[in-house]
């Protein structure tokens, strides 16, 4: 059942700015998005999911880190929490994939990454083609 987007919130937030603006280059995002401490088979009306974007560096070889960091460096966690509404109660199973809330939080997201770096000195450091390439990578895992 397509559930309608009734709040949405930052859950928390990690970010290393200059190491990543640092090593743009080497970055690698990752999105996970499901239900957060939401018992699956109990119906409701209301919901909550978590989107957490996520970004890694790969160390140079040569950086005295790497070995330490052989899964690269964490520079984001971002953690959204969103509240669903369905017009019945159903069990979080029963929600269709929310595409355009998931595209909507990465864009909220992006908007604070983005002026998190530029208080930090750095360039914007997540671009729409970005998320977009992301969200594509994740819509064709379901």
């Amino acid at each position: 059942m397509r559930a309608t987007l009734a709040a949405d919130r930052l859950y928390a937030l990690s970010i290393r700015p200059q190491e990543w603006d640092g090593l743009r280059d080497r970055a690698e995002l990752g999105l996970r998005w499901g239900p957060l401490a939401d018992d699956p088979a109990t119906p409701a009306r209301r919901h909550w999911f978590l989107l957490v974007l996520e970004a890694r560096v790969r160390l140079p070889a040569e950086d005295p880190l790497a070995a330490q960091h052989p899964d690269g460096l964490e520079v984001l966690r971002c953690g959204w929490e969103a509240e669903l509404e369905l017009p019945v109660d159903l069990p979080a199973a029963a929600i269709d994939r929310a595409d355009e809330v998931v595209g909507g939080l990465m864009a909220k997201a992006m908007e604070l990454v983005n002026a998190v770096a530029g208080r930090a000195g750095a360039e914007p450091l997540l671009t729409q083609a970005m998320l977009d390439a992301l969200h594509r990578r994740w819509a064709g895992q379901g």
